[in-house]
């Protein structure tokens, strides 16, 4: 009887590990992104061709939420598509980080003092709300590194004009952990920075907080709320920038 038990428990054990390994194949098969250009992607990072999307449902899996992510990277955004959607099961909420890269900007935009273009950027970009972070260049990166691999080299724009010329500058940089400026002025390398966007404070997980009285009282947020607003920064940044 004791044999016929431990056969009887490694039978279940070994259908449940089935069950939960075609769950999860079944799982990274399913639609989980959708890109700017209508681009299916699956949890896996492949992309859906037509005929597998031939009777799916995409209305049962897209959201308001996820789409669109705005994320370039379309590997990348379906895993951050699945962890928003885990973290919306949970009731709690996550941030994020959003970078910017502006091209094509001008030489000499900026002051070397009070009005630098990264202090003018910071200020725009932590206007926003949910901010709470800035960072241009290397940013926090650029204190582990030394100046000899810091230091961004000049060499000939091969885009340039001839010294001189108005917006083309005849040097260019080989590197840009700058971000873009030098002494506060724009240097016609690409502006780049980034900024931390933090997870929302209204989550559906019961807290607990006080009254003015200082009596303790428990906060449970009601309705429906964005597990994660780092999918609506990237037009706000856009527009600030």
């Amino acid at each position: 009887a004791g044999a016929s038990a431990a056969g009887v428990a490694e039978a279940a054990k070994r259908g449940v590990a089935a069950a939960a390994a075609g769950a999860a194949e079944a799982l990274r098969a399913m639609p989980c992104y959708e890109d700017w250009q209508g681009g299916v992607y699956t949890h896996d990072g492949g992309r859906l061709g037509e005929a597998e999307l031939k009777g799916v449902d995409l209305a049962s899996w897209r959201t308001d939420e996820l789409l669109p992510l705005r994320c370039p990277h379309p590997p990348t955004a379906c895993r951050m598509a699945t962890l928003i959607r885990q973290v919306k099961v949970e009731k709690d909420s996550i941030g994020g980080a959003v970078a910017c890269v502006c091209t094509g900007v001008p030489a000499a935009l900026g002051e070397p003092v009070f009005d630098r273009l990264e202090a003018k950027m910071a200020h725009a970009m932590m206007s926003l709300p949910a901010t709470k972070g800035f960072e241009i260049g290397s940013g926090f990166g650029g204190t582990v590194m030394r100046g000899s691999t810091h230091n961004d080299p000049f060499v000939a724009n091969p885009v340039g004009g001839r010294p001189g010329d108005s917006g083309r500058p005849a040097l260019g940089v080989s590197s840009n952990y700058a971000g873009g400026t030098l002494g506060g002025i724009s240097s016609g390398a690409p502006v780049y920075f980034k900024i931390a966007v933090k997870s929302v404070s209204t989550i559906g997980q019961a807290q607990q907080t006080s009254r003015l009285t200082g009596e303790a009282i428990t906060l449970e947020a009601k309705g429906r709320h964005d597990p994660c607003v780092l999918p609506r920064t990237p037009p706000l940044v856009e527009g600030m920038a």
